[in-house]
């Protein structure tokens, strides 16, 4: 995808991370969305904790919920250790 987002002035290219108050952002699917640096057992907390919460949504409103699917595989560290993951980027490790 191809896009961008304004921020205080500055455009913003997809996938393009930066820092506000001390909380990191990423641009994704053309908006702004919280991002996390993770790593190690961490890391595979906060992809379980995103996993049940996709799991519960999907039991209460099969039809709702709709995920993108990423075109290239990442390895999970490569995707949130070695640069910054959202939320929506770690669901896409959900078995």
């Amino acid at each position: 995808m191809n896009c961008s987002a304004k921020h205080d002035g500055r455009i913003l290219k997809e996938g393009e991370s930066f820092e506000i108050k001390g909380k990191l952002y990423k641009v994704e699917d053309c908006t702004l969305h919280r991002a996390y640096h993770a790593c190690g057992t961490y890391l595979l907390q906060m992809v379980s904790i995103a996993c049940e919460v996709v799991q519960q949504q999907k039991r209460k409103n099969p039809n709702s919920i709709r995920f993108r699917r990423f075109l290239q595989r990442k390895l999970l560290t490569e995707a949130c250790c070695q640069t910054l993951c959202t939320v929506t980027e770690m669901t896409r490790y959900c078995p």
